[in-house]
């Protein structure tokens, strides 16, 4: 008798178990999805920094572009 309930306690954890598996990858596509679209949204939105020209390096910077795209 004590090995049949332990046989039908093992299953049921075992099923138990199964679904908290299925739970927990059903949650995490929820959350992937919910961060994908966030992230889009952000990316949608956001403006890009205006750059800061120092007239100083001015100079220096466009040297440094030209050399980057020759």
């Amino acid at each position: 008798m004590e090995n049949k309930e332990r046989a039908q306690l093992k299953a049921q954890h075992r099923k138990e178990m199964e679904s908290l598996r299925e739970e927990v990858v059903r949650l995490t596509s929820l959350l992937e999805q919910a961060l994908r679209s966030k992230l889009e949204e952000a990316k949608s939105t956001a403006q890009p920094e205006p750059m800061l020209v120092n007239p100083q390096n001015q100079k220096a910077n466009e040297v440094s572009q030209q050399a980057m795209y020759s």
